[in-house]
């Protein structure tokens, strides 16, 4: 059974887009590697974050997130047992919304098509329900 973690924070003044690109060059690989799922949202300085996969690794993985030091205020907004994955074919999706207004609308177009493409069963999950609810608070939609 998937184990799903849904959390916020706040970047670190140091921690650049170029940083936070290599980042999850690594994060990417690591994921692939775990069978790790999620999505990571990222605007003016914050993150929201979806991780989902095995609970241990999930977990494990988590502890070294709240550790990191590029980042602070870590809040956990869900920590659950899921039915399954929302997005079996993420590694990890990133969206940045940053840049010019013709970029982020750009970036919540695609946003809204990967919300509406959750099976209808997940759409009511409360783990989609807190993702969705704090991205489009944190983007102020």
């Amino acid at each position: 059974m998937p184990y799903s973690i849904v959390y916020h924070s706040k970047a670190k003044e140091d921690f650049t887009l170029s940083k936070i690109d290599m980042m999850l060059i690594k994060a990417k690989r690591f994921n692939k590697d775990n069978h790790i799922t999620g999505c990571i949202i990222y605007h003016d300085n914050e993150f929201i974050q979806i991780i989902e996969g095995e609970e241990q690794i999930i977990s494990e993985l988590y502890h070294s997130i709240k550790n990191d030091d590029r980042h602070y205020d870590v809040t956990t907004l869900i920590e659950t047992p899921s039915e399954q994955t929302l997005w079996d074919d993420w590694s990890m999706a990133f969206y940045k919304f940053t840049g010019d207004q013709k970029q982020r609308e750009h970036n919540r177009m695609l946003l809204e098509t990967y919300f509406n493409s959750v099976n209808d069963e997940q759409k009511s999950s409360e783990v989609f329900l807190t993702f969705k609810e704090n991205v489009l608070k944190l983007l102020d939609i």
